[in-house]
């Protein structure tokens, strides 16, 4: 099993409307992989402030099928007001097709106060498709039914497409992008747009600087609420 372990981020901003997926999955080693990252920072002068943040990711695979199970919660609070308090589950059963081709299945189940996202449930069927050893792209059909804190409720039949990228820069500069977007098929003026990218600079063998940036774009959020936002993520990595 693979552990790896987040000691610090500065800051340590994270937000989920569009879970980026492909950015959690494990290696493709045969059987169980888990991943366990945790930050807290604690700030107390002219007000308290502090944020928490924990993911748990477990993936089981063998040559014709793949199990990921995912689960996170973000936690962010000053001077008593909820800056962050976001989380999720995600579990993905695919099919091995081929050596290029899998099929998908996933249920999701969310929370984003703060984004005014009271309870967000998705269920969703699609491929993933090889595009070199480390690239893919996926296509999905998912049912949403969101509730939002203002008591609307939404559902919806989104598209889901993205694109990740994976490559190396130099021996020690490592590259990850990931970009989704996600039309709803009745009114495709109606999309969410998400796109992560990371930056991973080798100090030793096990141990990485990483510096990530994180954007989304939604054209009809809830009231209130930005239609695009950002965050800025450094902190180091350690591989054992």
């Amino acid at each position: 099993m693979r552990i790896l372990i987040i000691l610090f981020f500065l800051p340590g901003i994270l937000f989920a409307q569009v879970v980026n997926v492909e950015g959690m999955r494990q290696s493709d080693e045969k059987g169980w992989s888990g991943t366990t990252e945790f930050s807290f920072d604690y700030n107390d002068s002219e007000q308290i402030d502090w944020e928490f943040n924990n993911t748990t990711y477990l993936q089981w695979d063998n040559d014709s099928w793949s199990l990921l199970l995912l689960n996170e919660i973000n936690y962010d609070r000053a001077g008593g007001v909820d800056f962050e308090n976001d989380g999720f589950q995600h579990l993905r059963v695919s099919k091995h097709l081929n050596a290029n081709y899998t099929s998908e299945t996933y249920v999701q189940n969310q929370f984003d106060p703060v984004r005014k996202i009271k309870n967000r449930k998705l269920f969703g069927t699609g491929v993933r498709m090889k595009l070199s050893e480390k690239n893919f792209i996926g296509v999905s059909t998912f049912y949403e039914l969101e509730a939002l804190t203002n008591d609307v409720v939404n559902k919806d039949i989104r598209l889901s497409t993205y694109l990740q990228l994976d490559f190396d820069i130099s021996e020690r500069i490592q590259f990850l992008t990931t970009t989704y977007i996600q039309p709803n098929v009745k009114q495709f003026a109606d999309f969410k747009l998400s796109t992560e990218s990371q930056l991973n600079f080798e100090i030793t063998k096990n141990l990485s600087f990483t510096n990530t940036i994180e954007a989304i774009y939604d054209t009809y959020p809830a009231s209130g609420v930005k239609e695009f936002s950002y965050s800025l993520q450094n902190g180091i990595k350690f591989n054992f």
